[in-house]
């Protein structure tokens, strides 16, 4: 991968609502990483995104297919986990502005004894990205790969 971005994040498991990187910039688009500490929408899971932020920035039909995976750490560097499609191709768009992980590692994992050592998660960021459209027409009719399936970025929510 390119683009490599490491984030630690002190006093985890304090941490109760969603918390974001600062923006980056990568291929002329803002990105951030988000992560819900307590899970989302009821998940037991940590979830963890990667999101283009100030889209209005950008030129009316702009995309970004990328590439990313996300590895999570504790404090001595060993890997809790590791997003398990690295190759993956994904599109951002307008109407897909960020894509990720609802079940990254179970919340019961991070809450074990001397498993986030001094209450440290380091997140490491890959990040490629693959093509780069500025203008163009409206990406509705774009097929995407969601879960294995080829599906119109109309029907992704």
């Amino acid at each position: 991968m390119e683009h490599t971005l490491s984030w630690v994040i002190d006093n985890f498991s304090e941490k109760n609502d969603e918390i974001r990187t600062a923006n980056f910039s990568i291929s002329g688009c803002e990105w951030c990483v988000c992560v819900h500490p307590k899970g989302a929408s009821g998940s037991d899971h940590l979830c963890l995104y990667l999101q283009v932020v100030n889209p209005d920035s950008l030129s009316l039909g702009w995309k970004r297919r990328a590439s990313y995976c996300f590895v999570l750490l504790n404090q001595s560097g060993k890997e809790l986990f590791r997003s398990p499609e690295e190759s993956r191709c994904t599109l951002f768009c307008s109407e897909i502005l960020s894509w990720g992980y609802y079940k990254t590692l179970p919340l019961s994992k991070l809450q074990e004894k001397g498993f986030l050592k001094k209450n440290k998660l380091t997140i490491k960021i890959y990040i490629k990205v693959l093509e780069v459209v500025h203008q163009g027409k409206s990406t509705e009719n774009e097929m995407l790969d969601y879960g294995g399936f080829q599906i119109p970025a109309s029907q992704v929510s």
